[in-house]
């Protein structure tokens, strides 16, 4: 047959093998246009073309069902290419996620964190959120906060390529979230909050973030809370809340039921995976805040 060439002269023309380009006719996405009549495959001129561009499209990954769509003007190239682009983006992830639990892994020995961190990584973003918003319900419920609010606002978002440390944050919030002993204590703290008062703000917002940046570093330096620099900061701080300030043993009371070291480290471990400065969410906070309360204290 004129213009029609055998399998192996199609294999010197496109560079590809007569077992692979068997395989794509067994395929049926390079048929044969007829046969010798010894049996062989015949091709006509445009299987050169065809055939070059089903290896382009297999060595970029695109299965053989989207090619013969593709071949078969099913669907565009345009379109398949899309699909595959976006399944590609998904593999990326969940590649760069493999490669941040490994990483966080290295120097451990115990094969039951390995499980728990890559369980815990390969949640989707809605199953990530779902462990945040239950806690929350389980301690707020339907009550009004205004902490269960900047939590919300402030949920963990592990990023599409997380570094091992956030990856190793990630984790500790899972858990710290579902232990059952953080979360009876929260939920005291939240009803004393409605009988007393808004609890005090260790979350980095309002007064809460000045605590951080006057008393901290105080309560780095050593300063004794019955000093007349401790004074100063109280002042300062009071100047921030509520006019006229209120009583001091009061707040220095309030403080103490409402701080835990729990709560200070989860926004320290929020900080890390949200990529926010290190003053925004420093991991002392909870030291400033017990060296605030002294402060009152001493100067009731």
């Amino acid at each position: 047959m004129i213009g029609f060439m055998m399998i192996g002269e199609l294999a010197a023309r496109t560079g590809l093998s007569v077992r692979t380009l068997r395989f794509y006719a067994d395929a049926e996405v390079l048929p044969a246009q007829g046969r010798t009549t010894a049996g062989y495959r015949l091709f006509g001129p445009e299987a050169v073309a065809r055939a070059r561009l089903i290896r382009t499209l297999r060595e970029l990954g695109v299965g053989l069902d989207d090619i013969r769509e593709v071949l078969g003007a099913e669907t565009s190239l345009d379109e398949v290419a899309a699909r595959h682009v976006r399944a590609l983006d998904a593999q990326i992830r969940v590649l760069r996620l493999q490669r941040a639990v490994l990483r966080a892994f290295i120097g451990s020995t115990d094969p039951e964190e390995l499980r728990r961190m890559t369980d815990l990584t390969n949640m989707t973003d809605e199953e990530r959120r779902r462990i945040v918003e239950e806690y929350l319900d389980a301690v707020f419920g339907d009550s009004p906060s205004a902490v269960a609010d900047r939590m919300a606002m402030g949920a963990p978002e592990l990023p599409e390529d997380p570094t091992p440390e956030q990856v190793v944050a990630w984790v500790e919030i899972a858990e710290l979230l579902r232990d059952p002993d953080f979360i009876a204590t929260s939920r005291r703290m939240a009803q004393r909050a409605r009988a007393e008062g808004p609890e005090p703000d260790v979350a980095q917002f309002d007064v809460g973030k000045a605590v951080g940046e006057l008393a901290g570093p105080a309560a780095r330096a050593g300063v004794d809370p019955a000093a007349p620099e401790a004074r100063t900061i109280v002042e300062r701080l009071e100047a921030l809340g509520p006019t006229p300030p209120e009583d001091r043993t009061r707040v220095a009371d309030r403080i103490e039921a409402f701080t835990d070291r729990r709560v200070g480290r989860y926004w320290t471990l929020v900080g890390i995976i949200n990529g926010w400065a290190p003053s925004q969410a420093p991991d002392d906070i909870i030291d400033a805040w017990e060296w605030y309360s002294r402060a009152l204290r001493a100067h009731a």
